[in-house]
């Protein structure tokens, strides 16, 4: 179903569907999106770096950019000088603002499927949920993209690991899962 829900969401004009086809491909929580700035990204080298005071776990978190992510940003260009996907209205003192949290459910309200999934689990369950089922990366490169902590602290003291070729191609993998043709997808 992702596969189709995607395909309707990139129909979706404007700036909230295009953060949450964003996070969707980017397995990023709501709060990494929409607070996206355009410092952050590295473009010709395909990398997002998340600042630590917007990781849940505090520490910085490198998230590898598939070529159809690279295009929706390249799609945001000009909007705004600071955030990503910024909001239509400005702050108080004129200076812009990002999006609401509430920007990205209300693209799944619009398509019907507010009731069935959270921008969340679309974003980040769904990708777990591929991942383990059809085996396309081993377990310690889909919690590192995900950003997710060694809940053992002995292997989370000794094991620094990046996987960033790994993620790297989980990321473009699940980028092409989800742009492929709803029958192929829905026959797999």
């Amino acid at each position: 179903e992702a596969t189709a829900l995607l395909a309707r969401i990139r129909n979706v004009a404007g700036i909230a569907a295009r953060c949450l086809e964003f996070s969707v491909l980017t397995t990023s929580r709501t709060s990494e999106a929409l607070l996206a700035e355009w410092g952050e990204f590295d473009l010709e080298n395909r990398v997002w770096i998340v600042p630590e005071k917007r990781m849940k776990m505090g520490e910085p978190h490198t998230v590898h950019l598939s070529p159809h992510v690279v295009g929706i940003l390249r799609g945001q260009l000009g909007l705004d000088t600071r955030y990503v996907f910024p909001s239509t209205q400005k702050a108080v003192d004129g200076n812009s603002k990002p999006m609401s949290n509430m920007a990205m459910l209300n693209v799944l309200e619009r398509l019907g499927v507010w009731q069935t999934t959270t921008v969340h689990g679309l974003c980040r369950a769904t990708f777990s949920t591929w991942d383990n089922e059809t085996g396309a990366a081993r377990p310690d490169v889909i919690e590192a993209a995900l950003a997710h902590s060694e809940a053992d602290k002995v292997r989370r003291a000794y094991n620094r690991a990046a996987f960033d070729q790994e993620r790297r191609a989980l990321l473009v993998a699940w980028s092409n899962y989800l742009a492929a043709p709803i029958e192929v997808a829905l026959a797999a």
